[in-house]
């Protein structure tokens, strides 16, 4: 953020029970921009929120609201939080919103960018078990077969996602996408996926229904990083989860190996905090008991 000391200082007035006026700009996709402006009497606080977008090369206004902020906190890492209150039931977006006020090391957002939001938290859960080259049997293969197949052929995964679904994915097509990930061997892959040696094919089961995920994960941020000797990255990630207003929600150590052409392979993940509980925003694929109860 620019000019970070604005918000800190609203956020010691508020904090101090003093009147206090801040705006806050954030810069979204094709030019828009939503403007934050917040108000505070020392008891309680306002928001407007505005949305402008270009429209036939004019600035045009799309979105206007105004809220009495619920609840609100500025963390030690840096984070401004936000809550507009919703009552139960409520079905549209979050009412929480989160700002990152103290600046992250440009490259820090760098490695972020390569190497870690490509995977991020949704619908896989490499980044919230421990695994490594040795032993990937935490990991679900099917779920990150379905997040890079796409970037890795240029196009949508051709198997319909109908609710109790199953295909046969061919051995290279199912094995390639993971070795683009990891320096893994065909041996390890069949080791922990459904396979099928008299088809050389992967047992593929859509998620469905009964194990779709939430919709409101975290987003990941690299806050350190350290250079091995043998040219691998060590990353440590958090996560940013801006509906509970924390910005620490999960923590891991993320190894990496940067190869010729840009390519990457993902070495491990280590869990650093917390160590017992599984994240809330990960739901794992139906197990095959599961999927004979809910499907046949």
């Amino acid at each position: 953020m620019v000019h970070s000391e604005q918000v800190e200082t609203y956020c010691e007035k508020a904090k101090r029970g003093e009147s206090a006026d801040v705006v806050i700009y954030s810069v979204i996709e094709q030019g828009g921009v939503v403007r934050y402006e917040l108000h505070t009497d020392g008891d309680d606080m306002d928001a407007i929120v505005s949305t402008v977008r270009w429209t036939d090369n004019k600035p045009c206004m799309i979105y206007y609201h105004k809220f009495k902020v619920h609840s609100w906190k500025y963390t030690e890492k840096g984070y401004f939080f936000i809550e507009e209150y919703h009552p139960p039931g409520f079905d549209g977006p979050p009412g929480e919103k989160g700002f990152r006020v103290k600046p992250l090391d440009r490259q820090l957002r760098e490695l972020n960018q390569k190497y870690v939001l490509p995977i991020g938290y949704r619908l896989n859960n490499m980044l919230i078990i421990n695994w490594k080259e040795e032993d990937y049997s935490n990991l679900n293969f099917y779920d990150l077969y379905e997040l890079k197949y796409p970037s890795i052929y240029g196009k949508e995964i051709p198997y319909a996602m109908k609710e109790g679904a199953e295909y046969q994915i061919p051995k290279e097509e199912f094995e390639s996408v993971l070795q683009t990930l990891f320096p893994i061997t065909s041996e390890q892959i069949q080791k922990n996926a459904v396979y099928n040696p008299d088809t050389q094919s992967y047992r593929y089961r859509p998620r469905g229904l009964h194990d779709c995920e939430f919709p409101y994960e975290p987003y990941p941020e690299v806050i350190s990083y350290e250079e091995l000797g043998d040219g691998k990255l060590k990353l440590v990630v958090e996560a940013v989860w801006e509906i509970e207003m924390l910005d620490q929600a999960f923590r891991s150590e993320l190894v990496v190996e940067p190869l010729e052409g840009g390519k990457i392979h993902y070495v491990s993940n280590t869990i650093l905090s917390p160590e017992e509980d599984e994240p809330r925003w990960y739901v794992p694929r139906l197990t095959d008991e599961q999927w004979r109860e809910a499907y046949e």
